[in-house]
């Protein structure tokens, strides 16, 4: 029997940095101009409510309209090449709701809020492509002597314009404080560029100091661009924090910042975590630029996440996609990249292969990722995940991998910090349970990373969770390793969590309270959509 555990010995300390933090953004909201934006946007759903209500007035034709429409609407969503779990969600909600669930589903499908958005990213797309082939020499090696990577390698280079690239090193961080003095000597070693880009930044012990060395090395002449999303940092950041920023010499840009109108393009957010300096390095990884994530503060106990410098030609592909993002959000096409391209070449065995995911992309990139490393394991698959949302083809591939014999097993948080997240993810611990999926809870706090490492020779590291936000909604990033140094540190961290992870088992299910499994039940049902 294993003890539920509920961590009440964080109890006090959590409930102070909830009370500090809530006072914080409670005082962003109101002198921070969200407020007066969160106002009109419940303004404008209280009169789409209030149609809707007006409707009931004419209750016959309603309801008759509102049947038709429900099938109508069923028999298009059921015809579409959404994922399954999707559709479900939605023809759910239509069913019981079927004039608003209507007008809602065709309000995001359509995402009538983002098509001069994602006109100028799959132009920019375009403009970038030739920027971003693989060497012939390259593709030959990998075809002749890595046949485990060509295909994926292909499949990369061709759906999600991303470049195999040798020459390259690798550097692997197990945890947020670990990366946080290796980011700042890169940053101070700047003499021609720097770009950032965040999904959260928020004034503290972190960001303070990567602030203080760019307003410095601004004055040096060293150009700095600096992105971050409106959504992530609203109760983090001042409203014109752009401005802040660019009176200390660092042009600054907002991802989807928020507007007070309804609109599609607050659910695609700007997920990727990028640092580049000079093109001779780049960071990436599951960390944002908050102190949580260097436990410089206590959240939800130890945070527990990483971070990758990668070194040489691979550095291009991080600079191609700060540079799309960027560009994207100015509405601006046709900017000098070769400038930023220079390589600088790293002798080291293997490959790397950065690449990108967004919502505008016909294939689900990041996903084929991790189900190609599923489908092409000989011996294990280890994955650090914090969320466990999963569509029907990743939970068989899991189910499917353990089953054929390969040691597959998925760390997560046993500390949450989205409770129903959490709920959902629980729901799934019996079937892959059952089919021999070992599951482990990071008992000291929560885990962030979002790693998957194959047999010693492939991993990836990067921004991309395993729930549908990041895989279909999200601008993402990630980085392929394969066969290089760098990865027995990757093994060796993955060791180590397990050692600080409880084994998860069907008595320990069992133990979780009835109401938790109710709920995880209920909310999955939306999980897709939520």
């Amino acid at each position: 029997m294993i003890e539920y555990r509920k961590h009440e010995q964080h109890g006090d300390n959590v409930g102070k940095a909830i009370r500090h933090t809530t006072v914080y953004y409670l005082k962003r909201l109101v002198f921070g101009g969200y407020l007066i934006t969160a106002l009109l946007l419940l303004l404008q759903i209280g009169l789409l409510t209030a149609v809707l209500f007006w409707l009931n007035n004419y209750a016959n034709l309603y309801y008759e309209g509102s049947f038709l429409l429900g099938i109508i609407c069923t028999v298009f969503i059921m015809n579409g090449e959404s994922n399954p779990a999707y559709k479900t969600s939605w023809i759910i909600i239509i069913m019981a709701f079927p004039v608003a669930g209507t007008l809602i589903y065709l309000y995001m499908k359509y995402n009538f809020g983002t098509l001069a958005t994602k006109k100028v990213a799959v132009d920019i797309g375009k403009e970038t492509r030739r920027f971003a082939q693989t060497d012939e020499n390259v593709k030959t090696d990998v075809r002749k002597e890595h046949s485990d990577l060509e295909k994926l390698a292909y499949y990369l280079g061709k759906k999600g314009s991303a470049a195999t690239y040798e020459n390259s090193s690798m550097e692997y961080f197990p945890l947020g404080d670990d990366a946080m003095e290796p980011i700042l000597e890169a940053l101070e070693s700047a003499e021609k560029f720097i770009f950032i880009e965040f999904f959260m930044v928020e004034e503290g012990v972190f960001f303070n100091r990567i602030l203080e060395v760019l307003e410095r090395k601004a004055k040096e002449g060293v150009e700095i661009r600096f992105m971050y999303d409106g959504f992530g940092c609203a109760a983090l950041l001042p409203r014109n924090y752009t401005e802040v920023l660019k009176a200390k010499g660092i042009q600054a840009r907002c991802f989807s910042k928020i507007y007070p109108f309804l609109s599609t393009h607050y659910n695609n957010r700007d997920h990727r975590k990028i640092i580049v300096v000079d093109g001779k390095c780049a960071f990436t990884g599951g960390i944002n630029l908050c102190d949580e994530y260097i436990n410089a503060i206590e959240k939800y106990g130890h945070w527990k996440d990483n971070v990758v410098m990668v070194k040489g030609e691979a550095v291009k592909g991080f600079t191609l996609l700060f540079m799309q993002t960027w560009n994207s959000v100015a509405y601006k096409h046709g900017i000098d990249y070769e400038s930023y391209l220079t390589t600088y070449p790293v002798e080291e065995s293997g490959y790397v292969i950065p690449y990108g995911d967004g919502p505008y992309q016909v294939e689900s990139v990041a996903e084929n990722v991790y189900l190609d490393i599923l489908a092409n394991a000989t011996d294990y698959v280890y994955i650090m995940t914090p969320y466990l949302i999963l569509d029907h083809e990743m939970e068989n591939a899991l189910a499917h991998a353990a089953k054929s014999g390969i040691d597959v097993r998925i760390i997560l948080p046993h500390i949450p910090d989205k409770k129903i997240a959490f709920y959902i993810a629980r729901t799934y611990y019996p079937k892959l349970l059952a089919a021999g999926v070992k599951i482990y809870e990071y008992t000291p706090g929560f885990i962030h990373s979002k790693t998957f490492l194959c047999d010693d020779k492939i991993a990836t590291v990067g921004t991309i969770n395993l729930d549908f936000r990041s895989l279909y909604l999200h601008y993402e990033c990630g980085c392929v390793f394969y066969k290089k140094d760098g990865i027995k540190d990757i093994r060796q961290d993955f060791e180590e969590t397990f050692t600080k992870s409880i084994a998860v088992n069907r008595d320990y299910y069992e133990l979780i309270p009835l109401w938790q499994r109710a709920a995880g039940r209920l909310f999955r049902i939306f999980g897709p959509i939520l």
